[in-house]
């Protein structure tokens, strides 16, 4: 399906109505503009720009003339569309200095968002009442209780969340759970202690500015900034206390990931303990040799290996392409036969209403019924005459057909077990073995590339990921030249018209001021997925998400948390980092505690945009669209999943863990943030104990790998903290307070080392053994084998019922 453009257009009108609130908002405004278009923008629909390409050129080629003679004489004057990628992104994201009217902005910002959750909540309600199959589908299957039992998922256990959604679903809720623990250890202290004496230290400079020692300087800019590390200026013994918070806060957070961690691996050793067969007893081998890629070979090496029966089936992936062809038009005409059966209910069945096509511009129309049943009818006997062939081939021919990975089934998980702690062949490289994924998931196709391939693609996927990072500024440097309303306006009837007409040259300053940002930060999950997908060689289609969360994670560490000490280039300050690390100190201290107001409208604006996940439009839209010319059931089934680019376990355990980061980071520096980024993870456990129990499909598990990157990337994200803490109370001449403050590297560098102690991955054996004496794992119908030689043809027709 399409990307919606709508969803842009709907989130900029709500914007538009933040007019009628009064003058004081109109910065608001640009705010809620700004800040709606990065997190609800999840794709941007870029067809519209193309009727416009033409135009867009011949500026284009303009400027760079201009720029080429301007060079050519000297460095030229930098006009308003000349700015740094950098610049232009900061503007477009709404990023501004700490000021005077934080507080009425603020105030604002969240009697909006609160009007915006209440429509949000009353649409859904509606919703759900007319079109249940897309929002209480689970329900109504009889997969999970009715939905208000638990108020929506709200009052249900984690065990609970784990047996409806899985491991990985419940481990997201989980992490909001962890979420508000840590902002309540920490908010509840640094309210009782920090805030009184910033606001006391704000009210009563102790000492002059001239005469203090201090490296970075702050100014309250406005009375919230009296809450907040600006009013410290030069008192030294604030300065050694905001030390010890800092180990404090370093030594309280990692304490309670360890704890968390340790709960964590229960319920993962028991996950793995409870994998149904074939999973549980079958492994995944990689790096065959030639000589034994075939299925028997296969099986008689490890028979040999492991005699007395303990071996039961052996698969080796294969080539399929001819198969997966003949599927793929089987899928065609199928679809196009249900499509015209279900025209013809809508006639009643009436034999002279049966629906016609034309299969050449010059022939009689035939009945489209009857075409598509024979072709049908043909595929599915090639389709089977090819599966024969395939399983009835000989050494030889399945040598040539079969890749170098395969599944090797134990008829015990604990054979299995302990298959995978051996190293096979003297050369480490060869029979390597891992756990399979689940059977649904296994990606066959990234299973067939061959070790040197898997190397060269890997090394690709990680140069274009780099080159998403280094040019994303200039990028929107190059791109704001071209897109601009001053470039509109050299159309002549357009000017015309923007001239006659205040109100729309106002709306269309909102868009362009927004519409860079919209377009790059909306198709950057899509961008990065894409580049994960092609590149990068997995063993299963939910692995891809793993990567995603990974980058998505960082670049929006970088891009968003850390945009003010980035500079004019990413690239550029790497460098800078290198030829002067201290310098870091005072860049990360010197910006990001100026603005502390924008980060807590950004949190804020997060409840708004968590609850509007909810009303599913994009899946709305889409069974809607479907159910036009397919019964409810297929529509359905066409309109799911959502978009896993965007809404997918990885990219939003990315931006949970970026908040919590937004948290951690601002903790001393505003702890005020801690109360909006608790009310956010409320926000969030709410919204994800409904939307995977209730609405979406189950997803293949992967245990909690996502959960385990999330905790990896708080840890990380805690020198962040330290080096802007550091920097703020650092005095001269040899830090005092701040050299103090970053000694704290070295508890977290502890307890960072510790976790590679912690086996999550793999089962230690003693639960191997209580796994087998307990008969924990259940057999299941799955089997180890690609989904075009076991699948079921379906060919049944939709049921005798009409549309609405």
């Amino acid at each position: 399906m399409a990307r919606l453009p709508w969803r842009n257009f709907a989130v900029l009108l709500l914007c538009a109505a933040v007019g009628s609130i009064g003058d004081d908002a109109v910065d608001l405004e640009d705010e809620v503009q700004h800040l709606s278009l990065i997190q609800v923008t999840a794709h941007f629909n870029i067809s519209t720009l193309k009727e416009r390409a033409e135009d867009m050129l011949s500026v284009f080629k303009e400027d760079a003339a201009k720029a080429a003679q301007a060079v050519t004489r000297g460095k030229p004057k930098q006009g308003p569309n000349d700015k740094k990628g950098s610049e232009v992104y900061q503007e477009q994201l709404g990023l501004k200095k700490n000021s005077g009217g934080d507080v009425e902005t603020l105030r604002t910002s969240f009697v909006f968002n609160m009007l915006l959750i209440i429509t949000y909540l009353g649409l859904f309600a509606l919703l759900q009442h007319f079109q249940p199959i897309v929002y209480l589908n689970n329900s109504q299957r009889g997969r999970t209780p009715p939905p208000r039992e638990s108020y929506y998922g709200f009052c249900l256990s984690l065990d609970q969340i784990q047996d409806y959604a899985g491991l990985d679903g419940a481990l997201l809720v989980e992490f909001c759970h962890l979420g508000m623990r840590i902002c309540l250890y920490l908010g509840v202290p640094l309210a009782l202690l920090c805030l009184p004496a910033y606001f006391w230290l704000g009210k009563h400079p102790s000492q002059d500015d001239s005469q203090c020692s201090r490296t970075v300087h702050h100014t309250p800019r406005s009375s919230l900034d009296l809450f907040s590390i600006a009013s410290l200026r030069c008192n030294q013994t604030m300065r050694w206390f905001l030390a010890l918070f800092v180990w404090f806060v370093v030594y309280l957070v990692q304490s309670m990931l360890w704890d968390a961690q340790k709960r964590f691996v229960q319920m993962r050793i028991a996950w793995l303990q409870q994998r149904p067969k074939p999973q549980s007893s079958t492994i995944l081998v990689s790096n065959i040799p030639p000589r034994y890629r075939s299925d028997k070979k296969l099986k008689d090496y490890f028979e040999r290996l492991f005699p007395d029966g303990t071996i039961e089936r052996v698969y080796i992936v294969k080539h399929l392409e001819t198969l997966m062809s003949l599927l793929h038009d089987f899928d065609d005409a199928e679809q196009k036969l249900h499509e015209s059966h279900y025209e013809w209910l809508q006639h009643d069945q009436d034999p002279d209403q049966r629906p016609k096509m034309m299969l050449t511009t010059e022939g009689e129309p035939v009945d489209s019924i009857e075409h598509f049943t024979r072709l049908v009818e043909h595929l599915t006997r090639l389709i089977e005459l090819e599966r024969s062939q395939i399983h009835s081939a000989d050494s030889f021919t399945q040598e040539s057909l079969s890749g170098a990975s395969g599944f090797v089934t134990f008829k015990a998980s604990r054979d299995a077990e302990m298959a995978l702690r051996l190293r096979l062949e003297p050369e480490g490289h060869l029979f390597t073995m891992q756990y399979a994924p689940a059977p649904r998931d296994v990606a066959y196709g990234d299973l067939l590339t061959t070790p040197g391939q898997r190397q060269l693609s890997h090394m690709v996927g990680y140069m274009l990921i780099l080159a998403v990072f280094i040019l994303f500024f200039p990028l929107i440097g190059l791109t704001s030249s071209i897109i601009n309303l001053e470039n509109l306006e050299a159309v002549g009837f357009i000017k015309q018209i923007l001239n006659g007409s205040g109100w729309l040259q106002s709306v269309l300053e909102g868009v362009f001021a927004t519409l860079l940002l919209a377009l790059f930060m909306g198709i950057l999950p899509t961008t990065l997925s894409f580049i994960i997908d092609k590149t990068f060689t997995l063993t299963s289609s939910a692995e891809s998400q793993l990567y995603l969360q990974e980058w998505y994670y960082w670049f929006q560490v970088i891009f968003v948390l850390l945009v003010t000490a980035i500079g004019t280039s990413l690239w550029q300050r790497f460098n800078d980092v290198l030829a002067s690390p201290k310098g870091v100190l005072f860049d990360l201290a010197g910006n990001l505690p100026n603005t502390s107001t924008f980060y807590m409208n950004y949190v804020i604006l997060q409840w708004s945009v968590s609850v509007l996940n909810v009303l599913r439009y994009q899946n709305l839209v889409k069974f809607m669209a479907w159910n036009t010319i397919c019964d409810e059931t297929r529509a359905k089934q066409k309109s799911e999943p959502e978009d896993p680019d965007y809404y997918g376990v990885g990219s939003r355990s990315a931006r949970l863990s970026l908040v919590l980061a937004i948290g951690l980071v601002f903790s001393l520096l505003s702890p005020l943030v801690l109360v909006m980024v608790f009310v956010f993870f409320l926000v969030n456990r709410a919204v994800f104990s409904y939307l995977l129990v209730f609405a979406e499909e189950l997803k293949p598990d992967l245990g909690g790998k996502f959960w385990a990157l999330q905790l990896r990337h708080v840890h990380l994200v805690l020198p962040i903290f330290v080096l802007v803490m550091s920097g703020c109370i650092w005095m001269e001449p040899y830090g005092g307070p701040g050299m103090l403050a970053l000694l704290s590297l070295g508890i977290w560098a502890y307890e960072y080392s510790r976790w590679s102690d912690i086996l999550w991955e793999t089962l230690p054996f003693r639960a191997v053994v209580e796994g087998a004496e307990q008969c924990i794992s259940h057999p299941s119908e799955e089997v180890y084998m690609q989904e075009e030689l076991t699948r079921h043809l379906n060919t049944k027709l939709p049921p005798a019922t009409k549309a609405g």
